[in-house]
């Protein structure tokens, strides 16, 4: 099993990546973002946290494109990106029965597939001394 996660390893990384970068448009597009893509009304006063979250989650998806070459990132990375992404979930799962959910289901269900794949990622290559090999 831990040859199928290092086989996959560069693919997951990439598209965890992507889909996770993603959140840079609320850096550069709060009000398009907010609106279309969460389908909530933009409030201007909350621009600067909407513009600082958006930033926050560009960076840790950057992250994931720095640890397709930078190996040694992939450990920390994925344990950091673990507890985030799973916060997020608990978030979205424990404010369901809230309207303004709604837009964050499909953020929801990508966070979920790729802490499925850290969290396996994580458990099968655990008895190897060096996770990012």
């Amino acid at each position: 099993m831990t040859h199928i996660f290092n086989q996959s390893r560069q693919a997951a990384l990439f598209l965890a990546g992507l889909g996770t970068s993603l959140g840079g448009l609320y850096t550069l597009f709060p009000q398009w973002a907010v609106e279309n893509l969460n389908q909530l009304t933009y409030v201007v006063d909350n621009t600067i946290f909407i513009q600082h979250w958006g930033f926050m989650v560009l960076m840790l998806g950057c992250s994931f494109f720095i640890a397709m070459v930078r190996s040694t990132w992939i450990k920390p990375l994925f344990c950091i990106a673990l507890i985030e992404k799973l916060f997020f979930i608990s978030l979205v799962l424990s404010n369901a029965n809230q309207s303004f959910v709604d837009g964050f289901w499909l953020s929801m269900v990508m966070d979920s597939i790729i802490c499925a794949y850290i969290a396996a990622y994580l458990w099968f290559c655990r008895a190897t001394a060096d996770l990012t090999s």
